[in-house]
């Protein structure tokens, strides 16, 4: 997501460039192609045509090798893939392969095979995996995915903006105190230090990181009304209202932060490693790469990613994990570190992406982020969740309305 996140969240309009939407053609009666193999659909969020390309060689390749499959991608948009996942495996529509992102597992999981059993008669060594992934991608002590990415939430900067402002770059573990002080000297002549950001993912991460609130609790329930994640997010807010660091939010706009940043108009933005060496691709200017600023009672992150798993209406779940076998893979794993797509959810082969990377450092911070990480559980309300952030968050941002305030609204709106 992980994620994936970012990337997936700046395509609104990628449907538009020819991705397939999501149906139930392909779903669970897994019919067989006119050379008699088994057809297989597998249903992931798509980036635009790029990264359609990406998976669509991922599914070709894992078809070639197996030999007796036929894998056809069906794409989405990430902001559209939840929602439409959720009424297909509840409506009996839904592909063989699905993917599944860790904040959202448990929001799945009713419609999705455990694939403890599978995992245990094919022998498949999850050590292999990073265990925060496994643990992410399981709900109810059972394993509904096997996992390709994942990575801790860190912050991008914009190192010619630091430069210019005379401000030394941020370290590993610097504080929020040292971030404010920056992000003031970084301000200047129509430019924001960092601009705001309403996805769940991002904003729990950042007030995890100063002060340790969080609505997502280690187990998986929810507590929109905490105080403590309250007064974190009034410290978000404030670089906006008070501090004048950030920009306003023009309207709920996961985009917005990344956009801001690519286009040169922010220094800082946060993001996952899933996201970096595509931005560092396309950027402008040199991009660095740190931790979130800790405060007082902070310093923690939390780290998301991405698997894929099996629908409970495929015919051949056999074939199917077959499928999944190969593509979380040291092989396919290891093209796509390399390639930059994703930060492999094995171990082994995550090198390969810190050695694409070629940013000075990276390899320190995210080993430095890696240590403070904690896996974000996922909730069946997390999407409802993510959905009101984006759209109540604009008037705590703002200065409209106090964070505790707007935490009491989303709260009314949830389930109880």
């Amino acid at each position: 997501m992980v994620k994936d996140m970012r990337k997936e969240a700046l395509v609104a309009g990628a449907l538009a460039l020819g991705l397939i939407g999501l149906t139930g053609c392909g779903g669970s009666s897994s019919g067989s192609t006119a050379d008699g193999k088994t057809a297989m659909t597998w249903a992931m969020w798509v980036g635009g045509t790029e990264d359609q390309k990406n998976w669509e060689k991922v599914a070709d390749d894992v078809s070639n090798t197996l030999g007796d499959v036929k894998i056809t991608l069906q794409g989405s948009t990430f902001q559209d893939y939840f929602t439409k996942m959720s009424t297909q495996l509840s409506s009996n529509t839904a592909p063989c392969l699905v993917a599944v992102q860790s904040l959202r597992t448990a929001q799945l999981k009713d419609g999705m095979l455990p694939l403890d059993d599978l995992v245990k008669k094919n022998n498949l060594d999850l050590s292999a995996f990073d265990s925060s992934m496994i643990k992410g991608l399981s709900a109810d002590n059972n394993l509904y995915a096997l996992p390709y990415d994942v990575g801790p939430v860190m912050m991008f900067y914009n190192k010619d903006m630091f430069d210019a402002a005379g401000v030394p770059v941020p370290k590993a573990g610097w504080t929020a105190d040292e971030f404010v002080a920056a992000a003031k000297k970084l301000t200047a002549n129509g430019k924001h230090a960092i601009a705001p950001n309403t996805a769940d993912l991002f904003v729990e991460s950042q007030v995890l990181a100063y002060n340790g609130g969080r609505v997502l609790k280690e187990d998986g329930t929810m507590d929109a009304s905490d105080p403590t994640f309250a007064k974190g997010l009034q410290w978000v807010s404030d670089l906006t209202s008070k501090e004048k660091v950030s920009p306003e939010l023009p309207g709920g706009d996961t985009a917005f932060s990344a956009n801001e940043f690519m286009a040169g108009n922010t220094a800082m933005s946060i993001d996952g490693p899933w996201s970096l060496l595509d931005v560092k691709a396309k950027a402008k200017f040199k991009v660095g790469v740190t931790t979130l600023p800790a405060g007082p009672g902070g310093g923690k992150t939390f780290s998301a990613g991405s698997g894929w798993g099996i629908s409970k209406q495929c015919a051949t779940p056999d074939k199917a994990f077959a499928a999944l076998k190969e593509m979380t893979g040291d092989k396919v794993l290891g093209n796509l570190a390399a390639a930059g797509r994703a930060l492999a959810a094995r171990t082994a082969q995550q090198t390969k992406w810190i050695d694409n990377a070629g940013i000075p450092g990276v390899a320190e911070t995210l080993k430095s982020a890696e240590a403070t990480a904690v896996p974000m559980p996922s909730n069946t309300n997390s999407d409802q969740l993510g959905q009101l952030f984006n759209q109540y968050l604009v008037k705590s941002i703002n200065g409209q309305q106090s964070a505790a305030d707007v935490m009491k609204d989303i709260a009314a709106q949830l389930p109880r």
